[in-house]
């Protein structure tokens, strides 16, 4: 790894000195995709169809680069990012944004154990009373808050999915129907 290291290194010089306005561009680069990697992934824009109706509705989203379905969802009327995820059971919410949120108090048990990527955790059951997506909304669906500093993104889990009229995955577009 450290030969690795210092080939990279005695590359990047050698570029620098001999076409540094390749280099610059090349530093630019990294630092954006840095900076992008620490703020996680951006939401990507949910787009509605013509086939939108009170009675239901209809979403499209599409995947960011790694595959994931990131979107911007109303939870009990507040806007927070999540990843849609067939995988988790429930609606899953970081600590911090189901305190922002009112949803709990620091004096709340958080009795049931869960497991998750990162290992085995605590989490409070809760209901929320609304969820909705561009024009789909949902009423009291079930939902979990995880303990402090557990879970790094909301996850849309199943307990709103279940409860769509369909879900389907095609070339990289999630499509929601009500």
């Amino acid at each position: 790894m450290l030969r690795f290291l210092i080939l990279v290194a005695a590359g990047f010089f050698v570029l620098s000195v001999y076409a540094p306005d390749t280099a610059q561009e090349l530093m630019r680069r990294g630092r954006d995709a840095f900076v992008a990697f620490q703020q996680g992934p951006e939401p990507i824009q949910v787009e509605q169809s013509a086939k939108d109706n009170d009675a239901g509705g209809y979403v499209r989203i599409r995947s960011d680069r790694s595959g994931h379905y990131v979107t911007e969802v109303d939870f009990n009327g507040r806007r927070l990012r999540a990843i849609v995820d067939t995988g988790a059971t429930l609606i899953a919410l970081r600590y911090e944004d189901a305190r922002a949120l009112g949803l709990i108090t620091p004096s709340d048990r958080f009795d049931i154990k869960v497991s998750t990527a990162n290992g085995t955790a605590r989490a409070k059951r809760i209901t929320l009373r609304s969820v909705r997506i561009g024009s789909i909304q949902i009423e009291n669906v079930e939902a979990m808050v995880l303990d402090e500093g557990m879970l790094g993104q909301n996850l849309l889990g199943m307990s709103f999915l279940k409860r769509l009229a369909r879900f389907e995955f095609k070339k990289g577009v999630l499509e929601l129907e009500r």
